[in-house]
C-alpha cells in the first residue's frame, strides 16, 4: 500500500469511502449475476387483437 502523509480525519474519510466502494461493488455484482425473478409463463396476446 502506498504511505501518505494525512492527518485522522482525512485517512478517516479515505476508508469510509473505501468501505462505501465495495458496497457499491458488491451491488452491482448482485445485480448483474444475482436470481432474477422470472415471470410466471402467459402467452404473448395483443392487446389490439
Amino acid at each position: 500500500m502506498l504511505e501518505y502523509t494525512a492527518d485522522a480525519a482525512t485517512k478517516t474519510a479515505m476508508a469510509r469511502a473505501h468501505a462505501e466502494r465495495g458496497q457499491v461493488l458488491k451491488q452491482a455484482w448482485t445485480w448483474l449475476f444475482g436470481k432474477r425473478h422470472v415471470p410466471a409463463l402467459r402467452p404473448k396476446v395483443s392487446r389490439w387483437a
